[in-house]
């Protein structure tokens, strides 16, 4: 009598679908989201004004902007100060260069990039290695793309311009 019951109890009792079922539910019952509702701010009580307002005076004509002065770049940008990590990579990749190994010096160039994307001494240094690998016309994308996040800092925009001539006479056509 007792062995019936514990056979009756046992999960080899119900059909094997019955027991997918009872699975998928609740492993699907343990992922589900819950709404979090939360209660809508109190609105804050203002005081009624006692009296009206004074009318405010008329503004005066807005004066027209300043002008940058001569040799200052209007959309100047403080440049990123190179991280610990990223400095360290490009001295990595400055000795890379150095004993001709170009395809390590551009890989570890791109991963300074991907940790400081608007570095633009980095994008002008992955040019010149494009350059020396014989690839101009990406030398001639990244290095223009230096140029465009090289503002502020003219001494790089002329080297940033310079490379562009360069590549542009190599890859076919004459670039400005």
């Amino acid at each position: 009598m007792m062995d019936s019951y514990a056979n009756s109890r046992r999960f080899d009792a119900l059909p094997p679908q019955w027991l997918a079922v009872a699975l998928c539910l609740a492993l699907s019952a343990g992922c589900a989201q819950r709404k979090v509702v939360r209660q809508p701010a109190m609105p804050s009580v203002r005081p009624a004004p006692t009296a009206a307002p004074a009318p405010s005076p008329r503004p005066k004509a807005a004066a027209p902007p300043a002008r940058p002065a001569p040799g200052a770049w209007a959309g100047a940008k403080k440049q990123p100060a190179p991280t610990p990590a990223v400095a360290a990579l490009m001295s990595e990749a400055d000795k890379a260069q150095g004993s001709g190994q170009l395809d390590n010096a551009a890989t570890t160039l791109e991963r300074a990039i991907r940790m400081q994307p608007r570095n633009p001494e980095l994008w002008y240094r992955l040019a010149t290695v494009r350059m020396a690998q014989q690839q101009p016309r990406l030398a001639l994308d990244l290095a223009r793309k230096s140029k465009v996040l090289a503002r502020g800092n003219p001494d790089l925009v002329q080297k940033c311009q310079a490379l562009i001539e360069e590549a542009g006479q190599l890859a076919g056509g004459v670039e400005k």
